[in-house]
C-alpha cells in the first residue's frame, strides 16, 4: 500500500466517524425538576403595631415583624399591615361585637371557605388565651388559593378583629411555601401578642401557644365566651 493510499484511507475513516457522531441520535432530555427562588424574611425585631400606626386610633395591639408598615383606611380599626420584602399584605377588619358575635364568627368562615373553590383543603386551628380574653381561629389553606391564611380573634363581648394574608404574586403553594409559613407564624406572633383597647403596648411574644387542630366554632355565649 502506497503512501498516498494510507492517507486517503484514513481520512475516509475519519470522515466516517465523523459523520457517524454528527447523525448519532441526541439522548433524550431528562425532565427538571423546577427551582425557586429562596425567600427569606429580613431579619428584624417585632415591633408594636400602635408604632407603626401612631396616627391612627386602632382598638387593638400586638406585635408585628419590625419589616412591616402600616397603611389604614377610614373605618376604625381596618387597615392593611405591608410587607413589602415578599409584596405582601395582612388585610385587617374590625367589628364591634354589639351583640353579634355569632354572625361575625359565620362570616369569618364563609370568607375563608370562598377560597375552598381552588384549596386542596383547609385546616382550622383554635387559640384561647382567657386571662387576655383572646379566642380565635386561625384558617390554613393548602394548595393554590389566593390567601394561604386567614384569621379571626375576639373578647367574645365587645371586639372581633378578621385578618387575610394575601400575595401579589401567581398562587403557587411550592414556591410561595416560605411566604406562607412565615404568615403563619406572623399570625401566632399577633395572637400571642393581642390586647384589646387602646391602652398599653402588647407584653413581649413567647412562644407559649396553645393549639386545637381542626375544630369549628360556630356558636358563641357572650357570658361564657365561644364553645364549640
Amino acid at each position: 500500500m502506497t503512501k498516498r493510499m494510507w492517507i486517503i484511507g484514513l481520512s475516509s475513516l475519519l470522515g466516517l466517524a465523523i459523520l457517524g457522531v454528527w447523525l448519532w441520535p441526541a439522548a433524550p432530555e431528562l425532565p427538571r425538576r423546577p427551582g425557586y427562588l429562596r425567600i427569606d424574611p429580613p431579619a428584624s425585631a417585632p415591633v408594636s403595631l400602635r408604632e407603626l400606626a401612631v396616627s391612627s386610633s386602632l382598638p387593638y395591639d400586638f406585635e408585628v415583624h419590625g419589616s412591616a408598615t402600616w397603611e389604614g383606611r377610614s373605618e376604625r380599626g381596618w387597615g392593611d399591615i405591608v410587607y413589602p420584602w415578599c409584596r405582601g399584605r395582612l388585610q385587617l377588619t374590625y367589628k364591634a361585637v354589639d351583640g353579634q358575635l355569632a354572625e361575625l364568627i359565620d362570616d369569618a368562615h364563609k370568607l375563608a371557605f370562598k377560597h375552598s373553590v381552588v384549596a386542596d383543603g383547609i385546616a382550622q386551628k383554635l387559640y384561647i388565651h382567657p386571662e387576655r380574653q383572646v379566642y380565635a381561629v386561625m384558617f390554613q389553606l393548602q394548595g393554590n388559593a389566593a390567601s394561604a391564611v386567614q384569621f379571626f380573634a375576639t373578647d367574645s363581648t365587645n371586639h372581633f378583629i378578621r385578618g387575610a394574608a394575601y400575595v401579589y404574586a401567581e398562587p403557587n403553594a411550592d414556591s410561595l411555601a416560605p411566604v406562607n409559613a412565615f404568615f403563619e407564624a406572623e399570625v401566632v406572633r399577633f395572637l400571642e401578642s393581642l390586647e384589646w383597647g387602646e391602652g398599653k403596648n402588647p407584653p413581649p411574644f413567647t412562644d407559649s401557644y396553645d393549639y386545637q387542630s381542626e375544630v369549628d366554632i360556630y356558636h358563641a355565649d357572650p357570658e361564657k365566651g365561644l364553645k364549640g
